[in-house]
């Protein structure tokens, strides 16, 4: 299970957090330092949708975006343990798995690796 430091970051009135990032020929590159360990919420310039990053402590990463397949609603982190879409109440485990619908599918994963001192998540 992955640690989540600073949940006040993540709650719904915080302002998602690397807001200089930008999308460039799909392609979003993040600095590693600028991910803490554990959950992330990042909006980026040139996406839709805020993308969840949960640097894990195997230093892996597992990129989610935050829209309900549903209906397409905003999804937001919980508990710590989970995301829930704010329209309809599907939740979700953060594998992006659906753990209650209406939803029947999970979130999308976005593919991501480290090359460089960077995360490099194909968005495109």
């Amino acid at each position: 299970m992955a640690t989540l430091p600073a949940a006040s970051l993540l709650d719904g009135c915080a302002p998602p957090r690397s807001l200089r990032h930008t999308v460039r020929d799909g392609v979003l590159l993040i600095p590693l330092g600028d991910l803490s360990p554990g959950v992330n919420i990042i909006r980026a310039r040139g996406l839709p949708d805020k993308l969840l990053i949960d640097r894990r402590s195997d230093d892996t990463h597992m990129v989610l975006v935050l829209n309900c397949p549903h209906r397409n609603g905003p999804v937001s982190f919980t508990d710590g343990k989970g995301l829930k879409c704010g329209w309809h109440g599907s939740t979700f485990d953060l594998d992006g798995n659906v753990t209650k619908g209406p939803s029947s599918s999970g979130l999308k994963r976005c593919p991501a690796s480290v090359e460089g001192g960077f995360l490099r998540i194909a968005v495109g």
